[in-house]
């Protein structure tokens, strides 16, 4: 606030005091002079202030003229060098302005950009649902999501984008900046399958391991009884117990197959 008002300050209270004083001083060291010849010394006297005035304010015009365009040269250096695509797009959502990034990163000549608007490069967003959101959403000052676009060459990709409002050439505009982070996603999915297949391999281990324990267990009790009976039954008995011991290989073969197939399940699983 102090340095917008400051320089004019500064030029009001040279004038006032210019005017108070200069006048006084004039006739002081002049008054032996006539009338005529003092008001010529004060007409020269205003046009000194006005020339001195003028170049000072051409000096400090000058000088902000040099910062601003510094400054916008600076910003337009870090929008074009900027390694993520960049682009600023209008209320009409059409592009007003990309960087080299972009171009290279979608393939698109700049011409070609500024005639698009951002529909043209959204896939699986409807963009009356992407239109409705930049409406609904004017006082947030960052606008992020994950988007799916689209190359000039028909290929696809995945990216996060940061957007903020911004006012370019006199108009309201968006400057978004996409960072491509479909490697990211592709490794988070390598992720998620690994960990699935960890997750159905520790279900079937563990349904091997309680099958072992309880259902194996039984019919292979029963062989050991049976045969351990086997050694002293009679002729009778003996019939019984061969029939009871083949019922039980046959639950026993029947749980070790199961057994089987789910190991050769768990490392179909882990073969893809």
């Amino acid at each position: 606030m102090f340095n917008s008002v400051r320089i004019p300050l500064s030029f009001l209270l040279i004038g006032i005091c210019w005017a108070l004083f200069s006048n006084p001083i004039i006739t002081f060291f002049y008054r032996h002079l006539a009338p005529t010849e003092q008001d010529s010394y004060r007409s020269l006297n205003d046009l000194v202030f006005v020339i001195i005035i003028s170049y000072v304010l051409y000096v400090k015009i000058k000088r902000q003229q040099h910062k601003l365009t510094k400054s916008e040269e600076e910003y337009r250096q870090l929008f074009e060098s900027n390694p993520n695509p960049l682009w600023i797009y209008n209320e009409k959502l059409r592009f007003v302005k990309v960087n080299n990034a972009a171009v290279e990163k979608y393939g698109y000549s700049r011409k070609k950009f500024l005639k698009m608007n951002i529909d043209d490069i959204h896939i699986a967003v409807e963009p009356e649902i992407l239109a409705d959101g930049l409406i609904k959403n004017p006082a947030d000052s960052r606008l992020a999501g994950i988007r799916e676009h689209l190359k000039a060459t028909g290929g696809t990709f995945i990216v996060s984008i940061v957007s903020y409002p911004v006012l370019f050439n006199n108009q309201q505009c968006n400057l978004v900046m996409a960072t491509d982070i479909t490697e990211l996603i592709e490794k988070e999915r390598k992720l998620e399958d690994a960990y699935q297949k960890i997750k159905v391999s520790n279900e079937t281990l563990m349904q091997i391991a309680w099958s072992n324990s309880h259902e194996l267990r039984k019919p292979l009790c029963s062989i050991l009884s049976l045969v351990a009976l086997l050694k002293e039954a009679s002729d009778e008995e003996r019939e019984e117990f061969l029939r009871l011991l083949e019922i039980s290989s046959t639950e026993l073969d029947q749980v070790l197959r199961q057994n089987n197939e789910k190991v050769d399940e768990m490392e179909m699983v882990d073969s893809f």
